[in-house]
C-alpha cells in the first residue's frame, strides 16, 4: 500500500466513546487516510452504498446485528472490500467465527496500538489486492476453460468426470453440466490407457467413442494434475479425426502412385528381357526347322535366352528382397561375425579390384535381431561401395563400429566416385538407381531392415571422394 494515497476508512461503531479512542489511534498511523462514522448497521449500508469504501472496521456488535452480519453483506455486494474486526470478546469461538465469516483480520478492544491497527490495516489491504488478483486470476482461467476450442475434461481417480468445457459438452451432446458429471470417461476412450494419471503432459492417440455409432480420433494433449490432494486431473483433447483420414487418404493415393511406377518400371525391366526371349526362341525355331546340313550353332542363342531369364529372375529377386522383411527373427550374435560373414560374401569382387579393406570392429559384442536380414542390408551398402571404386586403383573400404548411448554405430566409408547432391535424398526411393542394369531395390531393402530394427541409416557422400553410410542400431545386453 503506497503511503502517497488516501484511503477511506468507514469505522462502524454503536459507541461514540468506542469510535472516539480508535479514531485518535487511527490518526496516529503511518498513512493518508480519511474517516468516516458510521453508529449503526443501517447507516453503515447507507455509508457503503454511497460512497466508494477503501476498508470497513466494524465492531462485533451493533445493536439488533453483529459486526459478523455486515461483514457478510459486505462480501456479498462488495467484494474485495477489506474488513477488520473488533470485538472486546477474547473467546476462540468468536476468532473462529470471524474467519470463517471472511473478515480480513481482527484486534481486540483496550489490547490494540497505533502500530497494531497499523498493520491490520496493511494486511487487510494486501490481502484483498491478493485476493482480487486471484480470483480474476480464476476468472480468466475460467473463460479459458469454458470457451477453449478443445475439449477438457475434469476428472477424479476414478475416471469420473467432475466437470467439462463448452466444447466437451457439445462432443457428447449434452446440454447441461450435471448430465455429464460422474460419468467414467474410460467407457469412451480405446484404449484403454490411463498412464496420464501419473505421467503429465502425455501426448498420444486415442480413438473416442461418441456414441455406438460414432467414433472420433483425438490426441490428448495435456494430462496434468490440477488438484494433488484430491487427485484431480485435466484431460485436454484435440480432435484430429479429419487429419487421420486426409493422412489415409494421402497413403492411400501415395500407395496407387506407387503401384503405378512399381508396374510401369517392372513392366519396363522385364519387357526387354523378355522381348530378347521371345525373338531368340522364334530364330532358334527357325534355326531348327532347317536341316541339319544347313543348321547353324544355336548355343549364342541359347547364351541369350538364359542370360535374360536371369535378368527376370533377379529383378523379381531384389524386388521380393526389398518387400519381404515384415517377420523378423531375433536372436543374439556378435557384431563382428556379422560384418565377417557380410564381407566374405563380397570378397571376390574386392580381390579383382584390388581394394584395401581397413576395419576397425568391437570384438563380443552382442547385438540381438535378425542376423542374415541384417547380412542383406549390410551387403547392399558393400555391393555400392564396391561398385563406386575406381577398377584396380587405390581403392579403399572403411568400416569401423562404435557403441554409445546403448546403440551400436557402423560406418562403411569408401573413396569412391561419390553421389551427386541431388541424388542423395533418392537412394531409399524404390527403383532409383545409377547404376547400369541395376533394379533401385538394394537400398530399399537396407532401409527397410534396419527400420524394423528400429534403426536409422544416414549417407554423407561428395562427388570425387566418396561415400559413407552411417548405421546406428539399438543393443541390448
Amino acid at each position: 500500500m503506497g503511503t502517497n494515497k488516501s484511503i477511506k476508512i468507514l469505522v462502524v461503531e454503536d459507541d461514540e466513546a468506542d469510535f472516539f479512542l480508535l479514531e485518535i489511534r487511527l490518526r496516529k498511523t503511518s498513512f493518508q487516510k480519511e474517516i468516516t462514522w458510521a453508529n449503526s448497521y443501517e447507516a453503515a449500508i447507507e455509508e457503503l452504498n454511497s460512497e466508494t469504501v477503501d476498508l470497513v472496521i466494524v465492531d462485533y456488535k451493533l445493536g439488533a446485528y453483529t459486526g459478523l452480519e455486515l461483514v457478510s453483506y459486505i462480501n456479498d455486494k462488495f467484494p474485495f472490500t477489506p474488513t477488520i474486526l473488533l470485538t472486546g470478546l477474547k473467546a476462540a469461538a468468536i476468532d473462529e467465527e470471524a474467519l470463517k465469516s471472511g473478515v480480513y483480520d481482527y484486534l481486540a478492544k483496550d489490547e490494540y496500538t497505533v502500530n497494531d491497527i497499523d498493520r491490520s490495516i496493511r494486511y487487510a489491504i494486501e490481502k484483498s489486492k491478493v485476493l482480487k488478483s486471484l480470483k480474476e486470476s480464476e476468472n480468466k482461467f475460467k473463460n479459458l476453460f469454458e470457451n477453449s476450442v478443445a475439449y477438457i475434461f475434469l476428472i477424479d481417480s476414478d475416471h469420473l468426470v467432475i466437470d467439462a468445457n463448452k466444447s466437451a459438452l457439445k462432443l457428447l451432446r449434452f446440454n447441461e453440466k450435471d448430465e455429464i458429471t460422474g460419468m467414467n470417461i474410460a467407457d469412451h476412450i480405446s484404449p484403454k490407457i490411463f498412464e496420464f494419471h501419473t505421467q503429465e503432459h502425455t501426448s498420444v492417440e486415442i480413438e473416442f467413442s461418441i456414441d455406438k455409432a460414432e467414433k472420433k480420433v483425438f490426441c490428448i494433449l495435456n494430462s496434468s494434475i490440477v488438484d494433488e490432494e484430491k487427485n484431480i486431473h485435466q484431460l485436454v483433447l484435440h480432435d484430429i479425426t479429419e487429419r487421420k483420414l486426409n493422412e489415409q487418404k494421402e497413403k492411400l493415393l501415395e500407395k496407387q502412385v506407387l503401384t503405378g511406377k512399381v508396374a510401369r518400371i517392372i513392366g519396363h525391366e522385364i519387357k526387354n528381357p523378355l522381348t530378347s526371349i521371345h525373338l531368340s526362341i522364334a530364330e532358334l525355331r527357325y534355326v531348327l526347322e532347317k536341316t541339319p546340313a544347313e543348321q547353324e550353332d544355336p548355343e549364342e542363342l541359347l547364351q541369350i535366352i538364359e542370360r535374360n531369364a536371369r535378368r527376370i529372375d533377379m529383378l523379381l529377386e531384389d524386388l521380393l528382397n526389398a518387400t519381404r522383411f515384415d517377420t523378423i527373427n531375433s536372436r543374439e550374435f556378435y557384431l563382428h561375425d556379422l560384418l565377417d560373414e557380410t564381407l566374405l560374401l563380397v570378397q571376390d569382387r574386392v580381390q579383382l579390384k584390388k581394394i584395401v579393406i581397413k576395419k576397425n570392429i568391437h570384438a563380443n559384442l552382442i547385438l540381438i535381431g535378425d542376423k542374415e536380414k541384417l547380412m542383406i542390408a549390410l551387403l547392399n551398402v558393400l555391393v555400392n561401395a564396391v561398385e563406386a571404386v575406381a577398377e584396380k586403383e587405390s581403392g579403399r573400404i572403411q568400416i569401423a563400429t562404435s557403441f554409445a548411448d546403448k546403440k551400436v554405430s557402423i560406418e562403411i566409408a569408401d573413396n569412391g566416385k561419390g553421389i551427386p547432391e541431388h541424388d542423395l535424398h533418392k537412394l531409399f526411393e524404390p527403383f532409383f538407381t545409377s547404376k547400369q542394369g541395376g533394379t533401385g531395390l538394394g537400398l530399399v531393402a537396407t532401409y527397410n531392415i534396419i527400420a524394423k530394427h528400429d534403426g536409422s541409416i544416414k549417407v554423407k557422400s561428395e562427388t570425387g571422394k566418396g561415400t559413407t553410410f552411417f548405421i546406428s542400431i539399438p543393443i541390448e545386453k
